[in-house]
């Protein structure tokens, strides 16, 4: 349930898709996903379409909210051709084009790409959607679940989703210019504000510039030579000792200060 099914396992390793990719890895820690489930799960109901977000190799970063079941028994009888048709929409969504495909078969595909510090990390997928006058007929609509939306509606169904995926484009170097809204003068001696202080000890402060640069625990495993476990317990006691919920927040905290690898340095010692 988790791989994409327009590849086979052959094909797979041929494309190097063992696993996520990095950028992918490290926008979808930032971001949270649990939070992304919730959001494509939220929207596929909201619109009764199939939703699914994938990195730019095709390997999927949620799972499937209302799986395309039409999609997946036409392919059990066309697998080359519907094989032919994702590769190539696969190159138009890695180009950071927007768009509808309309398979051969009937069923209108929304691609939308997304973008972490302006670059295409991953996408969205929007299926299970045909047009009134499509070719599949109403007792194939009701059996398989394929939803009726008149062109103009997929149309602001893809615009509305491409606005809201945007909001998730963290440019991380652009957060420093949020420190004109930092407190100044008796505001900025508010004890609810988190503050840089001993609490963070010295590998800490190693991860946090990490993660202010958008790496992946993976990454950051690697970079320091300890295990992605010891990585996340890091994580949690930073969380715990600033008062904050995710990697998000530390990294817009320690942004706001105007914190950068000299400054990091200086905290440590």
């Amino acid at each position: 349930m988790g791989d994409n099914p327009y590849f086979t396992d052959r094909e797979r390793k041929g494309m190097h898709m063992s696993g996520k990719s990095g950028a992918a890895a490290a926008w979808l820690e930032l971001i949270g996903k649990s939070r992304l489930q919730t959001f494509q799960d939220n929207f596929a109901k909201a619109f009764n379409v199939a939703v699914n977000i994938h990195d730019l190799n095709g390997q999927p970063l949620t799972v499937w909210a209302q799986r395309p079941l039409f999609c997946f028994a036409i392919r059990q009888e066309h697998r080359e051709q519907c094989d032919a048709n994702f590769r190539e929409d696969l190159e138009r969504v890695r180009e950071g084009e927007t768009f509808i495909h309309v398979c051969p078969f009937g069923i209108a595909r929304m691609y939308i790409p997304i973008l972490f510090q302006n670059k295409p990390v991953a996408y969205a997928v929007v299926s299970g959607v045909t047009y009134p006058e499509g070719m599949i007929s109403p007792a194939l609509r009701e059996k398989y679940h394929v939803t009726v939306h008149t062109r103009e509606e997929a149309q602001n169904l893809l615009r509305f989703l491409d606005s809201a995926l945007r909001l998730l484009n963290f440019n991380l170097p652009a957060l420093r210019g949020l420190d004109r809204f930092a407190p100044s003068g008796e505001d900025a001696r508010d004890t609810s504000q988190p503050r840089r202080d001993n609490r963070i000890s010295r590998r800490e402060m190693d991860i946090v510039r990490l993660i202010c640069k958008g790496m992946s625990n993976k990454q950051i495993g690697t970079a320091l030579a300890i295990s992605e476990t010891t990585v996340k317990t890091h994580i949690s006691n930073i969380l715990a000792k600033l008062n904050l919920h995710d990697r998000t927040q530390i990294a817009m905290h320690f942004y706001e200060k105007g914190l950068d690898d000299t400054q990091a340095e200086d905290a440590k010692g």
